[in-house]
């Protein structure tokens, strides 16, 4: 009969793959039981009621996120979801920084007065005198170098980079989620703390073993998607009673939404002969949090006060673009799980189990 620490050993390997369980599950149980009773030679029944160190289970956890998410050398279907998560840590970082980017480009022509700017009252200084508010409103610039770092390789600093980005957004949203004034706890502050979290969490798919990414497309992409945010912040400035209407056709949950349909549609009709599941996968995966984020923004939209005709565009246009983005997800989760069924499985583990017993 196994001791209990055994037991719950395995328990903990079920975090990884079936077939490297299978393979090595064993010959991992024993070394850390052996492990385990060479650290207290003196209470050997007490080892057996123990229960497995947090490295240890750390260790596997971080094991199983490898062999999932493969990196270079991996087999194709853990490849695929590995390749895909990193394109999804790096198109999170892209609209994160490309959004900032076009902010203070905005929030500078509104405050110079520049052509297509709404017109400001003359008394009101920038951010009501306040410094602090200005400084607080910067700290989205962060999310730049956390991009480019992305981008040119250098992954541990993009982690650090993008947890010290997603700080001034985590402060903001306990701050006012434990202000009771302010309605505590809502599930619309929730989402919005959810969406830039994807790609902070995403971001732990680059590995030692990370294939490096094309920069240029990458570069590129920053000063297109920044340069399209900034025309469309000033074609959706608000106008006094209709600013509802402008909310709904230029809001930021709206925005995911057109960027992800856009980029399923080219997926689909350009990427029809790659082998891969890449592409699909990585927007099927995005697909999610921007739905949840926009059912919670038009419910929002709904409660916000007078039902008028500007609020019944702006519901039916989030309507729309919600149905939109559950049809592109459904042909994007198809299109990925069809062309995952045609990868082989994998077959050759071995060179990862050495990690996972040493920690």
């Amino acid at each position: 009969m196994s001791s209990l620490l055994e037991q719950r050993y395995r328990t903990v390997l079920r975090l990884l793959p079936a077939d490297y369980r299978q393979a090595w599950g064993d010959d991992m149980v024993a070394s850390f039981m052996q492990a385990a009773y060479a650290a207290a030679p003196e209470d050997p029944e007490g080892v057996e009621i123990s229960r497995p160190s947090f490295a240890e289970a750390a260790s596997i956890a971080a094991l199983a996120l490898r062999l999932r998410l493969g990196g270079s050398g991996a087999a194709p279907r853990p490849f695929s979801w590995g390749e895909a998560v990193r394109r999804v840590a790096l198109i999170g970082l892209l609209a994160q920084a490309a959004g900032a980017l076009s902010g203070v480009i905005l929030l500078t022509w509104a405050l110079k007065q520049l052509p297509g700017a709404m017109p400001l009252p003359d008394a009101t200084p920038a951010f009501g005198g306040n410094r602090w508010l200005a400084l607080w409103s910067f700290t989205v610039l962060l999310w730049l170098p956390a991009y480019l770092s992305a981008v040119h390789g250098h992954h541990r600093a993009a982690r650090l980079l993008a947890a010290v980005a997603f700080l001034p957004v985590l402060v903001g949203g306990v701050l006012t989620m434990t202000d009771a004034a302010q309605g505590g706890v809502t599930a619309t502050r929730v989402a919005w703390l959810v969406l830039p979290a994807v790609p902070l969490l995403a971001l732990a798919a680059f590995g030692p073993d990370a294939p490096r990414m094309r920069t240029r497309p990458w570069l590129i992409a920053l000063p297109v998607g920044t340069v399209v945010l900034v025309a469309v912040g000033l074609a959706a400035q608000p106008w006094p009673g209709r600013e509802q209407l402008v909310l709904a056709l230029a809001d930021w949950p709206g925005l995911w939404s057109a960027g992800v349909t856009a980029a399923a549609v080219a997926c689909l009709s350009v990427g029809r002969r790659d082998r891969l599941p890449v592409w699909p996968l990585a927007l099927a995966l995005l697909v999610p949090p921007v739905l949840a984020l926009r059912v919670i923004t038009v419910l929002d939209y709904v409660r916000m006060g007078a039902y008028t005709h500007d609020t019944a565009v702006a519901v039916t246009i989030g309507v729309i673009q919600s149905v939109v983005l559950v049809t592109v997800g459904a042909v994007l989760a198809g299109t990925a799980a069809h062309r995952l069924r045609r990868l082989p499985a994998p077959t050759d583990t071995a060179h990862h189990h050495t990690a996972a017993t040493t920690g």
